[in-house]
């Protein structure tokens, strides 16, 4: 698994390595590597390989390897390895400088060489090209550039070459390219060399897509440095996205709308040929006041859906910017009507709206509230006027009258927005009197009937009460006599029987 996460990283890894730490082209300082050495790529050894260098790291723990790279992009052969430095000096404190000797007899290969330490819980590592045995050795190249580009004009790119027994500027670059929309060529492949500018074995390059004849596209491409002994090297693969056509903004929308409607404004078909996906759209709104404004929400780069708030006319502009960074643009007007208001009077403690009369006691409280219904921006704009009989009482949006005096009047309120469009309601309102009953004090005549009426009831229910009881106490006044008769005979006749049997009982005595 190593060896093949080693081949897949090669040639970005060569970008790293193949350039000496003493070049003016060092990426990184020696001061800011913590495992450096001075010799460079591409040293040519037979029988012993010797390396050496310094580390701000212990130099107990360190692993180096060798691999055959000759065929880069086949697995790596480890042909050598060791876990030490063949020497170390202690130069001050924290600084060491290390030696690495490797015997490479009998070996014949374009080699990697790998020296790592333990740095906390990663690594650090330094890697160089060596060529081996007596050869032929092929060539070495190593981009400084991505591995895909989009282009819309000449291009530079730059990669920097390792040869063995030539000079960089005796060789040749050698370019090919195809068209491949699907990621494979799809057609005829092309070559061509090109004119490479040497300094310092870097070598700059331009890929023209005018010159090379390539349209607005997928190109694959590959180079290859070739030496003065018509050796190549391992080629260098890259994807270019051609680019060369502006993009073309266009835009769909109404030509009127109403006020706080939201609007549908359609850029969905821009276009940039065949990269319309990439595109990155941009809108402007400048309203009937001249103010511009990037909207922020309710769109996507194709489509804004807007509500327009003024009244007025509105210009819409999309900019479409392709990934090359041209850019096309269009706009577009939408006239907005303003929406007159429309007043929705409303009576606090009750669910009537838009009352034509409305009748309270006097000292009562009402209030008022104008509820309107606009659209747009005028909600914030809107004036209201209060008019009682004809005269001007109040300019806010609510009204409370509570110190009428009975009678009738006549209310009307006037709304009117910012475009002095305006909405009228009329009423009457009437103030009644309170009845005494009603108006919470009672007299004290009112009191006394009151009393008087629950007292004689109140007797008049006793009397009756007590009436029946003596009628059905008492008998009629014919038989009452008649009793009173038989009652006083009984009771001569008893008191005579009393006495004849007192003298009875005396027997004749004296």
């Amino acid at each position: 698994m190593r060896q093949f996460l080693k081949s897949s990283l090669v040639l970005a890894s060569l970008l790293l390595m193949l350039i000496p730490l003493s070049s003016a082209n060092t990426l990184l300082s020696e001061d800011s590597q913590k495992l450096t050495s001075q010799i460079g790529d591409g040293i040519w050894v037979n029988e012993t390989l010797t390396i050496n260098g310094s580390t701000t790291l212990p130099p107990q723990n360190a692993n180096w390897a060798l691999y055959d790279v000759t065929d880069p992009y086949s697995e790596w052969i480890e042909v050598r390895s060791g876990g030490y430095f063949s020497e170390v000096i202690p130069v001050d404190e924290g600084l060491w400088i290390w030696s690495i000797t490797i015997d490479v007899q009998n070996l014949n290969c374009t080699c990697w060489l790998e020296i790592s330490q333990t740095d906390g819980l990663g690594k650090e590592f330094l890697n160089r090209i060596v060529f081996i045995g007596e050869g032929p050795h092929n060539p070495v190249i190593s981009p400084n550039h991505e591995t895909s580009l989009v282009i819309d004009g000449p291009e530079q790119l730059s990669a920097r070459a390792i040869l063995a027994d030539s000079a960089s500027n005796e060789s040749k670059l050698i370019l090919t390219w195809c068209h491949a929309p699907h990621g494979a060529c799809d057609g005829e492949s092309h070559s061509s060399e090109r004119n490479v500018t040497w300094e310092g074995g870097v070598g700059t390059f331009t890929i023209d897509a005018t010159e090379l004849g390539l349209y607005d596209g997928v190109w694959m491409f590959s180079y290859v440095l070739q030496d003065v002994f018509l050796r190549t090297s391992p080629h260098i693969g890259l994807t270019v996205f051609v680019d060369q056509t502006d993009p073309s903004s266009v835009l769909i929308s109404p030509d009127s709308a109403k006020e706080g409607e939201l609007v549908l404004i359609d850029g969905s078909g821009s276009s940039d040929g065949v990269w319309s996906n990439n595109l990155q759209s941009v809108w402007y709104v400048t309203d009937p006041d001249g103010i511009t404004y990037v909207p922020t929400s309710n769109m996507t780069d194709e489509v804004l859906n807007i509500a327009l708030n003024k009244s007025g006319d509105y210009t819409i502009r999309l900019d479409v910017i392709d990934w090359v960074g041209r850019m096309s643009s269009s706009n577009t007007s939408v006239t907005v009507e303003n929406v007159p208001p429309e007043i929705d009077l409303e009576l606090d403690g009750s669910d009537v709206k838009n009352p034509n009369s409305w009748q309270y006691m006097e000292d009562d409280e009402l209030e008022l509230i104008a509820r309107t219904i606009e659209t747009g921006s005028d909600a914030n704009s809107l004036s209201y006027s209060w008019y009682l009989n004809d005269e001007l009482v109040s300019q806010s949006m609510n009204i409370t009258f509570a110190d009428l005096e009975v009678g009738t009047y006549d209310l009307r309120l006037v709304v009117v927005d910012d475009d002095g469009a305006e909405d009228t309601h009329e009423m009457q309102l009437v103030v009644n009197a309170k009845p005494e009953s009603e108006s919470g004090e009672f007299s004290l005549g009112a009191l006394i009937l009151i009393l008087g009426i629950v007292v004689f009831s109140i007797g008049m229910f006793r009397r009756m009460r007590m009436s029946e009881n003596e009628i059905s106490s008492l008998p009629k006044w014919g038989e009452t006599s008649r009793d009173k008769s038989s009652n006083l005979e009984s009771s001569g006749n008893e008191e005579n029987d009393l006495w004849n049997e007192s003298n009875a009982s005396l027997g004749g005595k004296d």
